[in-house]
């Protein structure tokens, strides 16, 4: 299926997060200043309610509220992208059936959650939500450490459904996203959902990127995507060893506590989350701080940021 998403895809994605202020609730005011760093940074497009959003956390009249207010803010100058949580199909069918599509390009569908038993599982989820969808979707495949996680197999059979145009790949995994490369359909988008790996996996042949990172350091991250993809591997490379320090500390506790916990030391928003989220550990904080102070005052500057 050949969408205005497919040639969207490509480059570096940052995955917003949901700021909250001192009630608890959605922190707009900082929601505003990150749609606009995003936009005046090195994002190619946006997506909102994602992986680093605690989509799953926020009701419906919410996700509506941040979806309406992030096409406001953006006004229509990068591509926006939906997400959807998938506690179960039945409920991601019926949000993507009711939700408002207007000035959006795609919707990302989380991994289920649980994550489905079986293989056929996996395949029955995405393609209900794909048939209830008037827009192209992208899936994700989650993490490998949980158990029965997407295989190649069912991830090409899911490539093959007209709707399913891409897939955020969250394993890392060297060998499946090979296996994917080679096989997979033409105009088929597959992007790294790992900070960390985007570099290895943009080497590999993948098209892009979803940050979470991209929220704080999006000139950089961007650049580093968009060098790798013209082939600067040299100049790449020095920008992914530059963040891989923080990048791993990141995915000690997972996101979004730990993209939250820097965005809130550089000023940009609270690190508040919500339950069962927690903030990130004193020592995973203080490994994060330590990680930002060692950052040459060369990045800092590209970010407009001031050490």
């Amino acid at each position: 299926m050949n969408t205005e998403l497919n040639s969207i895809l490509c480059g570096q994605g940052v995955s917003l997060v949901t700021p909250f202020n001192s009630a608890g609730e959605v922190d707009f005011p900082s929601l505003e200043k990150l749609v606009n760093r995003c936009i005046s940074g090195d994002a190619d497009y946006l997506l909102t309610l994602g992986p680093s959003s605690e989509c799953s956390l926020l009701n419906i009249e919410e996700q509506n509220r941040i979806l309406e207010f992030v096409v406001e803010i953006n006004n229509g100058v990068k591509p926006l992208i939906a997400g959807i949580s998938s506690s179960d199909t039945r409920s991601a069918v019926q949000r993507i059936a009711t939700m408002s599509m207007t000035h959006v390009s795609g919707v990302f569908c989380a991994a289920s959650n649980p994550v489905a038993s079986s293989q056929s599982g996996h395949i029955g989820h995405f393609r209900s939500i794909a048939e209830a969808s008037s827009l192209p979707i992208l899936i994700q495949n989650s993490a490998e450490s949980l158990a029965n996680s997407m295989s190649v197999e069912t991830i090409l059979t899911l490539a093959r459904e007209p709707k399913i145009v891409g897939l955020v790949e969250c394993s890392g995994n060297v060998a499946l996203n090979g296996a994917l490369l080679r096989s997979r359909p033409k105009g088929f988008s597959i992007l790294s959902g790992r900070d960390v790996m985007t570099l290895p996996l943009l080497a590999l042949g993948v098209d892009g990127a979803i940050t979470s990172l991209g929220n704080a350091f999006g000139k950089s991250l961007g650049a580093m995507t968009h060098q790798m993809l013209f082939g600067s591997v040299n100049e790449a490379r020095e920008v992914h060893h530059t963040f891989a320090p923080l990048m791993h500390i990141l995915e000690m506790e997972g996101a979004p506590t730990g993209i939250k916990t820097v965005l809130a030391h550089l000023g940009l928003c609270d690190s508040r989350v919500r339950l069962p989220n927690t903030p990130v550990s004193e020592s995973t904080k203080m490994a994060l701080y330590r990680a930002i102070a060692d950052l040459p005052q060369e990045a800092l500057n590209r970010q407009e940021i001031v050490a």
